[in-house]
């Protein structure tokens, strides 16, 4: 530890007094000497640098610094990291350090990006991750925001903070995450910060020299860890850090090996909690935990928010100070367990590899149940990685605990287990940082490479290819160099060319609109492919179920029909290459189908059937519509037998991910824009057909959205109200509960009569929450409106258009009219005026977009704030067209200040109808004159059926 600043440090006064930003003992600087070193080689000056040392030793500190700095400077930063909890808990973490202090309280400045979504401090999803001041994104989430439509050539002025970077060498992920640092160095940048768990001097020397950093290294612990290999007789002991250089030292002594003694004792010695009890499966989680908790006599007073949905299970647990933490928890259980480590409420928790993922929490020991894991393709138990049980092992022992020392306990229950327990144990033993670019999966990262526009030919990506990472590393160790790596490449181009993603002239190789919208979903394009086979055969069918004035039509059935799609689609196949996502085995066990009301009605309509061939796609597809038809925990964990919330929560994830990037490659496939040579082959030649497709874009979108929340559509709506309290948003069974009560309109969560009040106290458990939740109702469009108006008008203004922004957020009626034939003027969009007094029930307008068809345009507006354009309104404009002689265009119905949120699911059913409110015509047109939207896209946005969302609106 110091306690001072080294001279010339940088650290400006604001920072200084920032407590989060510089620790203080005894009113001096406390910092770690990896610090002190960061501090010391200019990290707040704006060097860039790479920091290399143990966990816990602070290296995220050096993170925080190199953006404050940034932010002063009027530069913008990116936090990149490893995984999706990590990135919600690095975005909490920088929105109370930065939020008051460094972007004047403007909760849309910092945004967090991850595969969940795009969304700011104040909830508010968006689609320009981009335009923030402070973004914490995944890596892969980054990469798809910078890859797509050609990256930013020049990135000079964002400081990017990489951590947990040696991801780099990830046989999983290491590809995408090495892209993007290859993109990144030819962008350049204003600084670099790359923050890493110890890497070899070769590798750390390797990647710095690659990045262009100046490496800032040191291997020791700041505070000291002693791990134990315990046998019956004897105990094998090592520890690491200050005063220790890793000798170890053998005892004769008689060990219990019983693991709940091990915990008893540890429990009993002051300093030693919370302890974590390392568990190599899921199962073992749960048992150990129950096993434990049953020793423990008495329970402590435990009070959960009604709110909340914990597994009862759990919560019993909890009240004995045991927890379980794993994979197969919920959103709500992992906050809940996670909070009640940092409070001090849990004294032991018996997790997987889930707690040890880069989350930082107080932990004092742990404790090994196992440490071999099973191994299914050699059928045997092998140890874990070293690199792995690093950084398990590195959890315990942090800075600011109490105990002198972390420790760490391991049983053998023979001596050739203690000496491969021993390998483990030698934390100074440095792995090979490996490679992230794997010829045999070449695919994505060509399509990223020519759908980011980095590449013109088969020589260019070839070159690209040459300059990354692994290739330089394969060179310096291969005589052959990478010669090998030209047939692979070449054979995915070949791919990719045959399946519509690429054109080969005889001079360079172009991405096709197929190819760029794949790209941008993330998906593979066999997914794509496969999606666009099954909806163009049952796309007709498929429309009938969006709703409209069909009343057959089942919205349940059809997010049946793309669940099981997508769980049987190449993201979760290993026929067509490395599946990108796995469905959870205890959904399929044993290959047992459960019953299925809606396999067996459905089954014909399944774009991959008999329902009942795969076990795990049959009942996934079950689980995921009960989760978003708003069904109670309870009945879905009874449905397959060992399936929890969790994993379902988790499958929702995935599928949803899937629809999204479906629906994305659908709308712009389908433009009408689009030359009929360039649409996939599947939708060639068939009008009808590519218009039925295309009106599935919005509805399987929408679909996406249930199954991520899971609600019904008619409270999907209810996810955006900002509750101000503790907690932020209405819960799902809080929703859940409200939909029951029948209090599912806004007009109804407004209502201040006595009915729905009784009916908001007993479906929220209080009046104080049932008085929250109608004040967000109040506010909910308004407070949106006002946050989107001042961000539209601060971008208006270097265009001389804040005078158009302002006037079409203020006015209604004819004045609104007014407004809008002035915006589309200043745009040079051609408009007609239709309705005059000889001509009553026309619609307003009939406007067009360069070349393109025209379409017919109503305009619709409420005086209140509070008043939504009903769906009759909305749709007026259908029978307006038609009165006035255009029953063949499109039309559009533009809502001011909004619309009722029942309109999406019907008007979708509809097929030549988009409704859109002011806020989200406004960015697009605001993007029009920035630049940033082209004609033809936003032909394609306004044409494309049901609501059109600025999220939806292309990045570039």
């Amino acid at each position: 530890m110091k306690y001072e600043l080294p001279p010339d440090h940088g650290l400006s006064a604001q920072t200084q007094t920032t407590a989060k930003l510089l620790p203080r003992a005894d009113n001096s600087p406390s910092i770690t000497d990896i610090q002190y070193e960061a501090l010391a080689s200019g990290v707040y000056k704006g060097a860039s640098i790479l920091v290399s040392a143990p966990t816990s030793t602070g290296k995220t500190l050096i993170g925080w610094w190199a953006i404050a700095s940034a932010l002063e400077a009027g530069k913008r930063a990116v936090y990149l990291v490893s995984h999706r909890a990590l990135a919600k808990q690095k975005f909490e973490e920088v929105e109370s350090i930065f939020l008051k202090s460094y972007v004047n309280g403007d909760r849309s400045a910092i945004v967090c990006a991850t595969g969940d979504g795009v969304e700011d401090c104040a909830g508010r999803r968006s689609n320009s991750p981009l335009d923030s001041r402070i973004l914490v994104a995944t890596y892969e989430k980054f990469l798809g925001c910078l890859s797509v439509g050609g990256p930013p050539t020049d990135l000079r002025d964002i400081c990017f903070v990489c951590d947990e970077l040696q991801l780099v060498g990830d046989k999983h992920r290491g590809q995408s995450t090495e892209l993007l640092l290859t993109l990144l160095r030819q962008a350049g940048w204003y600084q670099f910060v790359a923050l890493s768990a110890v890497l070899s001097e070769k590798d750390a020397n390797s990647l710095a020299s690659w990045l262009d950093l100046k490496l800032v290294r040191n291997p020791q612990r700041e505070k000291s860890i002693r791990l134990e290999c315990r046998l019956v007789d004897q105990v094998h002991h090592v520890s690491f850090g200050p005063r220790h250089e890793g000798n170890e030292l053998t005892e004769r002594k008689r060990n219990s090996l019983s693991l709940n003694e091990i915990i008893a004792s540890l429990a009993a010695e002051p300093g030693r909690g919370p302890i974590i009890v390392f568990c190599m499966t899921v199962d073992q989680t749960y048992d150990l935990a129950r096993a434990w908790a049953l020793t423990q006599i008495g329970a402590q007073w435990l009070e959960t928010a009604a709110a909340d949905d914990i597994d009862n299970d759990l919560v019993a647990l909890v009240a004995k100070r045991t927890a379980y933490h794993n994979a197969e928890l919920t959103e709500e259980e992992r906050r809940f367990v996670e909070d009640r480590i940092e409070s001090g409420e849990i004294s032991v928790v018996f997790a997987t590899t889930t707690l040890a993922a880069g989350v930082n929490f107080p932990l004092g020991s742990a404790v090994f149940a196992a440490w071999e894991r099973w191994d299914f393709g050699r059928r045997i138990r092998v140890p874990l990685e070293a690199a792995e049980f690093k950084n398990m092992a590195g959890r315990v022992g942090r800075m600011g605990q109490d105990a002198a020392e972390g420790l760490v306990i391991l049983t053998a229950e023979s001596s050739q287990k203690a000496v491969e327990a021993r390998k483990l144990m030698s934390l100074n033993a440095e792995g090979d940082l490996g490679g992230g670019i794997n010829p045999s999966d070449f695919e994505t990262l060509t399509l990223q490479l020519f759908a980011g526009r980095l590449c013109r030919s088969r020589e260019d990506a070839f070159t690209l290819i040459g300059s990354t990472l692994t290739a330089s590393r394969e060179i310096d160790r291969n005589r052959a160099g990478i010669a090998h790596w030209k047939d692979d490449l070449y054979q995915n181009i070949d791919r990719l060319i045959q399946n519509g993603c690429l054109l080969e002239t005889r001079n360079e190789v172009v991405i096709t609109t197929f190819g760029i919208a794949v790209a941008r979903s993330g998906l593979k394009p066999d997914t794509a492919l496969y999606f666009l086979d099954g909806l163009s055969r049952s796309a007709e069918s498929l429309t009938a179920k969006l709703g409209g004035d069909n009343p057959s039509g089942s919205e349940d059935d059809l997010l049946f029909i793309l669940c099981h799609a997508a769980l049987r689609c190449p993201e979760f196949d290993q026929y067509k290459g490395k599946p990108s996502r796995f469905i959870n085995w205890r959904i399929g066990r044993d290959g047992k189908t459960v019953p299925n009301h809606y396999g067996t009605r459905l089954n014909a309509e399944l774009f991959d059937g008999p329902w009942n061939a795969d076990a795990g796609a049959a009942n996934g597809a079950l689980l995921l519509a009960q989760w978003a038809s708003g069904r109670p925990r309870e009945e879905i964990d009874r449905t397959v037998q060992g399936v929890r919330l969790g994993t379902v929560q988790a499958t929702a994830r995935d599928v949803a991910w899937v629809l999204s990037g479906v629906a994305e490659v659908i709308q712009y496939v389908t433009s009408p824009t689009l030359a009929e040579e360039s649409r996939p082959q599947q939708l060639r030649g068939d009008s009808v057909r590519n218009s039925h497709v295309r009106q599935l874009a919005r509805g399987i979108r929408r679909q996406a959205t249930r199954i991520s929340v899971g609600l019904p559509t008619d409270v999907l709506w209810m996810t955006e109200l900002d509750i101000q309290g503790r907690r932020r948003r209405l819960t799902r069974k809080q929703i859940i509960a409200l939909r029951t009560q029948r209090v599912v309109r806004p007009i109804d969560l407004m209502d201040g009569g006595a009915v729905n009040d009784e009916k908001r106290r007993i479906a929220l458990g209080s009046n104080s929450a049932a008085n929250l939740a109608r004040n967000a109702a109040i506010e909910w469009k308004r407070s949106n409106r006002e946050h989107c108006k001042s961000i539209h008008l601060r971008r208006a203004a270097p265009h001389d258009l804040a005078e158009m922004v302002h006037a079409l957020y203020q006015l209604r009626g004819d004045d609104l009219e007014g407004a809008f034939e002035r915006a589309l003027s200043s745009l040079t969009i051609q408009w007609e005026k239709l309705d005059a007094p000889n001509r009553q029930a026309f619609p307003d307008y009939r406007i067009k977009v360069e070349d393109y068809e025209p379409l017919i345009v109503e305009l619709k507006s409420k005086r209140s704030d509070n008043d939504l354009v009903s769906l009759n309104l909305a749709m007026e404009v259908l029978s307006a067209s038609e009165l006035a002689g255009y029953r063949d265009h499109f039309c559009i119905t533009v809502c001011s200040p909004g619309v009722e949120p029942s309109v999406p699911a019907t008007i979708e059913g509809c097929g030549r109808l988009c409704v859109l409110e002011i806020s989200d015509l406004v960015e697009a047109l605001l993007r029009l004159a920035e630049g940033r939207l082209t004609r033809g896209a936003l032909q394609n946005w306004i044409t494309t059926p049901g609501i059109a969302l600025a999220e939806d609106l292309p990045t570039h």
